[in-house]
């Protein structure tokens, strides 16, 4: 190779290498060609190679990125997570305090007292902490708190059987609910009289069996008279039935092996208080409250579902251009919220999740729209939508919850959505690129949240918006055939919005005698 480069250099001092096309050079045994190259064709070939090409920035469908601002909103919902965060924490410590107690209870004495001390403690910040809901009332206690406040009246209530032979009043309980006293206190006790009542009979003790049985029968016989409905307290009212059935028996079974016992279940004496084993009054309250609850509940139903059919209306309204008719509608569904609904709500507050929330919705979604389509005050009168979307601020006459307003606005993607169709039938790209920048404006924004709220049903919403976007970005690119073509092209567009074909049309009859003929 050395002699080549040699030779080649020879060559070229010669004035040779403008003619010479290769040399070959003869080393050994076998033979090397080298192509020799003018210099100047060298350097000529080496500046009219082409260029790479570098490909273009993506299209950018967003003219601005702050289009939708969720920054006050997530704080509402970073707070509400550490809150639910730091009610699952103290649960898990409660959790092992009851442990604690039901340990020290096998042994009794100053360990046992130590033990109560501290999950009192414990209880104590909980029911410190009543939780309020923005409707006013009493909201859902946060995490699994409630099924721990359940257990903490289960466990007090048979430290109260064993001192007294009783059940302890919901007086003793004034922070806890309905629902949670009867879950624990009632039902819940049911159960551990049961255990109780084999531990007693292992030890013929059969006095201690019939005084459980008796309390049991009691209970079982006054739940009777509550109309629970499908839920966690029907389901658990059932095992009531299965605890008195396994008291009975095992009292029929200490019968049978000779104890001597009286297998009639006893009555307290009329008109004696300090012998009555429930607190028949506590518990009448309690029923009492509890159909008034269910009446309300009933009365929020049909009222939500009034005003939930107004606010639909008035969305389809928005989408026949009845802009009258779609105010007077949302006038209505705010009417009923405000004068109807909310009083319920602050009298129950724990009736403000479900129905309430859903009719909530649907009027951000259909005010979301509204504004969308004729701007914050409706002074928009123009052909094309003002693209304005309303913040969670500017709901002031309704405490709207984090999820309340997030539901909506994903929702009003699919109304855009419908409203990007109608206009892309009519070959409005400008509108259309309207729909997809708010589209795609909201999905980044949602996508920008470091969490969503929980215990909602956001999540689900997402994968349809993404399709969405993907449509509407489908549908401009059509639209831009279409331009291409000389607006020839005609947009057949499928029910729900699922794609977007063209077919070409004849641009006179030639074709078409073109094809009689063949």
């Amino acid at each position: 190779m050395r002699q080549a480069h040699r030779m080649r250099h020879m060559l070229r001092l010669c004035g040779l290498a403008t003619t010479l096309r290769s040399c070959t050079i003869r080393i050994s045994a076998f033979s090397l060609s080298i192509p020799c190259l003018p210099v100047a064709a060298m350097s000529s070939s080496a500046s009219s190679s082409p260029a790479l090409k570098v490909p273009h920035a993506p299209h950018r469908y967003l003219s601005r990125p702050d289009t939708l601002d969720l920054s006050d909103l997530e704080s509402k919902i970073n707070n509400a997570d550490d809150r639910r965060q730091s009610a699952y924490d103290l649960s898990r410590k409660i959790g092992v305090a009851l442990t604690k107690c039901k340990a020290a209870s096998e042994v009794g004495g100053d360990l046992q007292q130590a033990a109560d001390a501290e999950l009192d403690t414990l209880m104590t910040d909980v029911f410190a902490a009543t939780p309020s809901g923005s409707g006013g009332g009493v909201r859902k206690r946060d995490g699994n708190m409630s099924f721990k406040v359940e257990d903490y009246l289960r466990y007090k209530s048979y430290c109260h059987f064993l001192a007294t032979g009783k059940l302890i009043p919901s007086s003793s309980f004034p922070s806890a609910t309905d629902e949670e006293y009867l879950a624990g206190v009632c039902i819940g006790l049911a159960q551990d009289l049961s255990r109780y009542g084999v531990g007693r009979a292992t030890v013929r003790d059969a006095d201690s069996v019939s005084i459980a049985r008796d309390l049991v029968n009691d209970l079982m016989t006054y739940l009777l008279k509550f109309d629970f409905r499908n839920g966690p307290l029907r389901r658990k009212y059932d095992g009531v039935k299965y605890a008195l059935k396994s008291l009975e028996t095992v009292l029929y079974e200490l019968s049978v092996t000779g104890s001597e016992i009286d297998t009639k279940m006893k009555e307290p004496p009329e008109g004696d208080e300090a012998s009555n084993r429930i607190p028949n009054e506590e518990l009448e309250a309690l029923r009492l409250r509890m159909e008034r609850r269910d009446e309300l509940r009933e009365k929020l139903i049909k009222r939500c579902r009034d005003g939930q059919k107004a606010a639909k209306q008035s969305i389809f309204a928005l989408h026949r251009g009845d802009k009258k008719k779609s105010e007077e509608l949302i006038q209505e569904c705010e009417s009923c919220i405000l004068s109807d609904l909310l009083p319920i709500i602050k009298e129950e507050g724990t009736l403000r999740y479900g129905s309430f929330s859903n009719v909530l919705e649907e009027l951000v979604e259909a005010k979301l729209f509204y504004s969308w389509l004729y701007g914050k005050d409706g002074s928009n009168e123009a052909s094309s939508p003002s693209g304005t979307i309303l913040s969670i601020s500017d709901f002031n006459t309704i405490d709207l919850e984090p999820e309340d307003y997030l539901g909506g606005i994903c929702d009003l993607t699919g109304e855009v959505g419908r409203y990007a169709v109608q206009q892309g039938t009519s070959r409005n790209a400008q509108a259309v690129t309207l729909c997809l920048e708010t589209n795609l404006s909201i999905l980044l924004s949602l996508q920008g949240l470091s969490r969503f709220p929980s215990g909602g049903s956001l999540g689900k919403k997402m994968n349809p918006l993404r399709m969405s976007v993907e449509k509407l970005e489908r549908m401009l690119y059509e639209l831009s055939l279409v331009e291409a073509t000389g607006g020839t092209r005609k947009i057949v567009v499928d029910s729900g919005m699922k794609r977007q074909q063209q077919q070409q049309q004849p641009k006179d009859g030639a074709g078409a005698a073109e094809g009689d003929d063949d």
